[in-house]
Formats: structure tokens, sequence, C-alpha cells
């Protein structure tokens, strides 16, 4: 299977910092190409959200590269790359949530991520 990927984001007229993250990952495997695709985006009204999705973003890529190796070819199916995105997203909250009481800012992100592994895809 090969991918065709792009990515375009947009700072918008209204804002000076654009708040958008995100992250194309592909791998060759024994079972197959892989595809991690993550799109981050500050939340509205919020300070820092530049920071929090690229903190987000900087997450799922680790996970990607220290991870999913390990599943890849053996306990990869949709539960547990929903689990794993799960968790991420939650730890990454909580951090996201530490970092803005301590410089005293409300900042959070949104994100979408989808996961094409063997033939299949996951968000």
């Amino acid at each position: 299977m090969n991918f065709i990927t792009s990515v375009y984001t947009d700072v918008r007229i209204k804002k000076k910092t654009n708040q958008d993250s995100a992250l194309i990952l592909e791998a060759e495997t024994d079972c197959g190409q892989v595809l991690l695709a993550v799109m981050c985006d500050g939340m509205g009204g919020l300070a820092k959200g530049e920071v929090a999705s690229a903190a987000l973003v900087n997450a799922f890529r680790d996970w990607f590269k220290n991870e999913l190796p390990e599943l890849i070819c053996n306990r990869l199916d949709q539960q547990t790359v929903f689990t794993a995105f799960g968790n991420i997203a939650f730890e990454m909250n909580a951090r996201i949530a530490t970092y803005g009481a301590k410089v005293g800012v409300s900042l959070g992100t949104t994100v979408v991520a989808m996961l094409i592994a063997n033939g299949k895809y996951t968000h």
C-alpha cells in the first residue's frame, strides 16, 4: 500500500500565532507499511495553544517510534490503538494542565489521530 500525504495549516487573519501542529509519520515494517497522521489545534480563546498542540503531537511521535514497533506484528488491534491514543491524550492533558497551573494560564488543544496498519485504519 502506498500513501500520498500532505498537510497545510494557516494562522488566519485574527491571530498572531499559529496554534496548529501536524504530524505524518510513515514506516515500512516486516508486517507492511504503517502511517500515523495527527492534527492538533490550540483551543480558541485559551493562551499557549501552540504549546499544547505541539506537546500532544510530540507524544504521538514518541509512541510511534518507541511503542508501536513492539505492537505492529503481534498485538495491534483496534482496541489496542484506541487504548494507546486515549492514554496519550489523558496523560498529556494532565501534563498540559500542570504546566498551565505553573505559568498561570489556561491552555488546551483539540486532536484527531489516525493509524493505518495491516491494511486497516483506526482513528
